[in-house]
């Protein structure tokens, strides 16, 4: 794994190394020059900070959350995160009282917003230091606008929005940040951030400099030497500062470890935290404990969700195979030359996940004998419209499809259980968004995928006694919430009922199972 790294990071991506190297020295020359030591720029008369750090997940990451940022959150450390989320997410923290909202809205883009201590002196119930749930920092109000989206292999993304000092006088001042992320390999990932483009002075209504923020610059990387290792980094290059953090993947449990170092000799920080994670069923929790010599407050504590549909991370168009003249031949015709004959179709799907954006055209030759499809209905004892109209119902065809609830592949298949019936799957950070490639992820390997789905299917219809109603609404809800007489509550029952409906059209009307049949056989020979 080391040497793959290595060759993709210094041969393929070469280039791309060259290019942020350039943009970061010149950067770092520009905020030099032209913001810190520029006499064409007025002294700032109030106090001189920095814009505060807020989020319970950056915070525990030691601050290095610039290169792995992929939440609603994400503008608060890297607004070019956006552009990674598949669905809608709201995050609120509770010690910090910030709420963090955003949504993709394709093919435009995901949008943000990002409300922050509305009340400037208190921030959850009780501002006393004896809450263990209570205020990181007085103050500070903000309200960020904020836009991502994905141009070929960069994300991109920017914020606008205004600070507030906490003082009952202090007026609103705009900011401004934009931000970039570079996947160099699987393995590997970089980010930049600049925060408040301009500077940001926050006066009072006399006109008197209540703070003032300074430009900063900062890089982050994430590299993953191992699934279930993550390594992140952040150096600060305006106001020097380093911050580090390993995390350790399981599942939907994360846990990590980290410090924060600045190098500012006026106001030196060392600081060390802990954070766990899970997340699971669309649901989200982080919590972190701080260690900071000029803080009072160590717990900190956040929760979200993630809503609507996910977005597809790859197109897959199977148009319905005929043979030439099939528009002039009977049923009686088509359906014999669907067994004698061979035909082309074309398939347009993503080669890989680091570009999905740019699908490649494949020419395959399906045999229309349909040979895999019913040798596999045969060996798994399932009827043949049973088994599509499953297909139908999980996925629609699509063998990398991804769920809102992390189910992936043709049967729509959750790690745990994959995994279990042998399968190999990696245990992911955010299941929502795996690896695409079967060789790493096996569920996105059509017929693993199909075959696995079918033994657990099986498992399920003898465990109910082969009511096939009551193992359908099992396999879509789970068994656990499924007793082997039932009843079936009822987002099982709709399930069941679907596939039902797909069988019986399926003997009803033959071009629409011979269209299904082909486009599964066109799959398998892929």
């Amino acid at each position: 794994m080391k040497i793959r790294l290595a060759t993709l990071i210094s041969s393929d991506r070469r280039w791309y190394i060259f290019t942020i190297l350039l943009i970061l020295f010149t950067g770092s020359l520009f905020v030099k020059n032209a913001f810190l030591d520029s006499t064409n720029n007025p002294p700032k008369i109030g106090p001189q900070v920095d814009r505060p750090a807020v989020g319970t997940r950056g915070l525990g990451l030691s601050r290095a959350y610039i290169s792995n940022v992929n939440d609603a959150t994400s503008p608060l450390w890297n607004p070019a995160g956006l552009a990674s989320l598949d669905t809608g997410n709201i995050i609120y923290d509770l010690s910090q009282g910030s709420l963090s909202f955003a949504y993709p809205i394709n093919p435009i883009g995901t949008f943000g917003i990002n409300i922050l201590d509305l009340n400037y002196n208190d921030r959850f119930l009780v501002n006393h230091t004896s809450n263990p749930i209570g205020t990181f920092e007085i103050g500070y109000n903000q309200a960020l606008l904020s836009y991502g989206r994905k141009i070929g292999p960069i994300k991109l993304g920017a914020s606008t929005g205004y600070t507030r000092a906490p003082y009952k006088t202090s007026l609103w001042a705009p900011n401004y940040d934009v931000g970039a992320l570079m996947n160099l390999s699987q393995y590997s990932v970089i980010g930049i951030h600049y925060r408040d483009i301009n500077g940001v002075v926050i006066p009072d209504q006399n006109g008197i400099v209540l703070r003032s923020f300074d430009p900063n610059l900062s890089i982050g990387t994430t590299i993953i030497p191992h699934p279930v290792i993550r390594w992140h980094s952040c150096y600060n290059i305006t106001s020097p500062g380093f911050g580090t953090s390993i995390e350790f993947v399981s599942g939907a449990i994360s846990a990590n470890v980290g410090s924060l170092f600045s190098f500012d000799s006026q106001s030196p920080v060392r600081s060390w935290s802990l954070g766990l994670s899970f997340k699971q069923w669309g649901k989200e929790t982080y919590y972190t404990y701080l260690n900071e010599d000029n803080l009072n407050y160590r717990h900190l504590l956040s929760i979200g969700i993630t809503f609507g549909e996910k977005r597809q991370k790859s197109e897959i168009i199977i148009p319905e195979i005929t043979t030439p003249n099939s528009t002039k031949q009977t049923q009686t015709t088509r359906e014999s030359d669907d067994k004698t004959k061979q035909t082309n179709t074309t398939i347009k799907i993503s080669p890989d996940k680091t570009d999905i954006s740019q699908p490649t055209i494949v020419e395959i030759k399906p045999n229309s004998s349909t040979e895999k499809s019913i040798q596999i209905a045969k060996k798994h004892n399932i009827e043949i419209e049973l088994m599509l109209a499953i297909i139908y119902v999980e996925s629609k065809f699509n063998p990398v499809a991804v769920s809102k609830s992390g189910a992936g592949g043709l049967m729509q298949m959750v790690p745990g259980t994959a995994r279990e019936l042998g399968l190999r799957v990696p245990n992911y950070s955010n299941k929502l968004n795996p690896t695409l490639d079967r060789t790493i992820d096996e569920r996105f390997d059509t017929q693993k995928n199909l075959e696995t789905g079918l033994i657990y299917f099986n498992k399920l219809r003898e465990k109910y006694l082969n009511n096939l109603t009551l193992a359908l609404g099992a396999y879509n809800v789970g068994p656990g919430k499924v007793k082997v007489r039932g009843p079936l509550i009822s987002r099982g029952r709709i399930y069941a009922n679907k596939v039902l409906k797909r069988k019986s059209l399926y003997r009803s009307n033959k071009t629409l199972f011979n269209t299904d049949l082909n486009r599964l056989e066109a799959l398998l020979n892929n």
